[in-house]
């Protein structure tokens, strides 16, 4: 089967494609099968695909590199979105934005950060720029798009097992597993042996014990024990967890540490939601606010035993941070200090949630609307990108009439007009956009 590579998802198997190979069907690493755009993958040297399948860029390719490559970028635009390896050069007019995030960065315990911004303003093209970036400057990143449905804070082991699906490391884009076994082959790999979670894994894995079956319980499995308790109660085990692959990141590995980007982060509290569930997603939120600020409450509370029971709801929160603890495992939120975790949220703006702790004291900005300049630098990139795609030379007049009010209408509503210029070069663009 031919061999394929996400900058997420890691190392994948074809298995079948649909809509003339513009999405690809595949299996990776951690076993799920996904549909996945063509542009977002790197083909791997190896046996081509059966002859059934067709795959674009498997066989002897049909056009020039340039130009394919050209056109990849171009379906991606026509989504509204830039695939991840073109990321950089798609992106205009953040200077200021790029600056603060980089300083946030670079202060130890600093807390997380939010990002705040209406739809469409260019929020999650801002996280995938970071995401890109700071993988290139030697730390390791995570990215999860929160859903109020599919994906909601009050289910934190569902919250940890996407960190883990999405966690990169190194710019050879290596994942969770290797990232292990790297630790694992550490001089100081030691370290991280009180680790209740790690520890029995990097010790598997240097005895030559480790199976399909460890890793999979290391990425949210419960086979075996310690469990990965699957209850909204738990969110200090999984804090636990991520400040201690953050710290060995930085202290065994020699990185930055570790930065996980929360996308749609307004979904943390639902009007669906029932109350008992949005109160564990502000549990888990608020644990994890305190696991990025380096705070020692929690490990003080366990190490001396502070907890109380509270008078509605069953269970052990701690005396001074309030925060619920998981009655089975009452591990601290945070393993080290410092453990050089980082976590940005991406909102839209929602001035009753940041009222509420601790997104009230958090470090917050806001993206503005993008400037007409973003929109000549984008545009002209783009009608660049379109005219080496399909050797065609546009109108550069057809921008005066798509417009500029959100960054993703007007990149998809350029693309579309660029098209119909070309499919109808007789045709006068007035027309053609039904002005």
């Amino acid at each position: 089967m031919q061999s394929v590579t996400h900058t997420i998802y890691g190392v994948g198997e074809v298995q079948q494609t649909r809509f003339g190979g513009f999405e690809i069907s595949a299996r990776f690493e951690d076993g799920i099968l996904r549909w996945v755009r063509q542009d977002e993958l790197e083909f791997r040297s190896g046996p081509t695909q059966a002859p059934d399948v067709k795959i674009a860029g498997s066989a002897e390719p049909i056009l020039p590199e340039e130009r394919f490559r050209a056109r990849k970028i171009i379906e991606a635009l026509r989504l509204g979105i830039v695939s991840h390896g073109q990321v950089d050069e798609f992106t205009f007019g953040r200077d200021k934005a790029i600056t603060q995030i980089n300083e946030w960065l670079n202060v130890p315990g600093s807390g997380p950060l939010i990002v705040s911004g209406e739809y469409g303003v260019g929020k999650t093209h801002l996280l995938d720029y970071t995401y890109s970036s700071a993988l290139k400057k030697n730390r390791a990143v995570a990215l999860v798009a929160l859903d109020p449905g599919e994906l909601p804070l009050h289910k934190p082991k569902a919250i940890y097992e996407a960190i883990v699906r999405s966690f990169k490391f190194r710019t050879h884009n290596g994942g969770f597993r290797e990232f292990l076994r790297e630790i694992a082959a550490s001089p100081g790999w030691h370290e991280l042996q009180e680790h209740e979670y790690l520890g029995t894994v990097i010790e598997k894995i240097r005895a030559g014990e480790d199976d399909e079956q460890m890793y999979e319980w290391i990425e949210g499995e419960s086979t075996h024990k310690p469990k990965m308790y699957n209850y909204s109660t738990c969110g200090n085990i999984y804090c636990y967890i991520l400040s201690g692959i953050s710290w060995a990141a930085k202290n065994i590995l020699g990185l930055e540490g570790l930065l996980i980007l929360f996308d749609e982060a307004e979904s943390a509290h639902s009007f669906w939601h029932t109350t008992y569930q949005n109160n564990k997603s502000w549990n888990f939120l608020k644990g994890l606010a305190l696991t990025s600020n380096d705070d020692s409450v929690s490990l003080k509370e366990v190490s001396t035993n502070k907890f109380y029971k509270h008078q509605l709801y069953k269970g052990w929160w701690g005396y001074h941070s309030d925060l619920q603890y998981c009655g089975h495992l009452r591990l601290p939120f945070t393993w080290r200090i410092p453990c050089n975790l980082k976590i940005l949220f991406a909102f839209t703006p929602d001035d009753e949630m940041f009222e509420i702790e601790p997104l009230k004291s958090t470090r917050k900005f806001e993206i503005e609307p993008i400037s007409a300049e973003y929109y000549e630098n984008i545009s002209e990139k783009i009608i660049t990108v379109y005219n080496q795609a399909y050797d065609f030379q546009a109108d550069p007049h057809v921008l005066e009439h798509i417009p500029k009010d959100n960054t993703r209408k007007f990149t998809k509503g350029l693309v579309e007009a660029l098209d119909l210029t070309r499919y109808h070069p007789d045709t006068p663009i007035r027309e053609l956009l039904d002005i």
